[in-house]
């Protein structure tokens, strides 16, 4: 394997900015809910943010990811609403990155988190999920 601290760099970061459509929305389970910016609306964004900073720095056949991530989201945007989500890679342990997230709108903070994304070879990835489901099929 190869040293991730040769190749990223703490404090590296990507920003998004977009404003808030029907798309964001659609994470939300409550009719209640349907004009404001869904959480997994948010996680979707973060994880493209993330992959912006790492994967382009990888070498061919790998690939970062998802492996944990928690969120605290305290306030609620409407569609229409102008949001800049930010990762900022915090460390790297292993082969592991850990990124601070947040996303806010003009009048402050609205979502921060962190989000640690593994960095694995893809063939491999995948042969160990083939072998998986065909574990789960010879149990059926």
């Amino acid at each position: 394997m190869f040293d991730l601290q040769e190749i990223l760099k703490p404090g590296e970061s990507y920003e998004v900015n977009k404003v808030i459509e029907m798309d964001d929305t659609v994470g939300n389970q409550s009719v209640y809910l349907n004009q404001l910016l869904s959480t997994s609306a948010c996680v979707e964004t973060f994880v493209k943010a993330s992959t912006k900073v790492t994967d382009k720095y990888l070498p061919e056949g790998f690939i970062t990811i998802g492996r944990s991530l928690t969120i605290t989201h305290d306030e609620p945007s409407l569609l229409g609403t102008s949001i800049t989500f930010r990762v900022v890679l915090r460390s790297i342990e292993g082969n592991k990155v850990i990124f601070d997230i947040s996303a806010r709108d003009s009048l402050g903070e609205i979502l921060s988190g962190t989000f640690e994304r593994a960095v694995v070879n893809r063939i491999a990835l995948m042969d160990k999920a083939t072998e998986r489901a065909e574990k789960l099929r010879d149990m059926k």
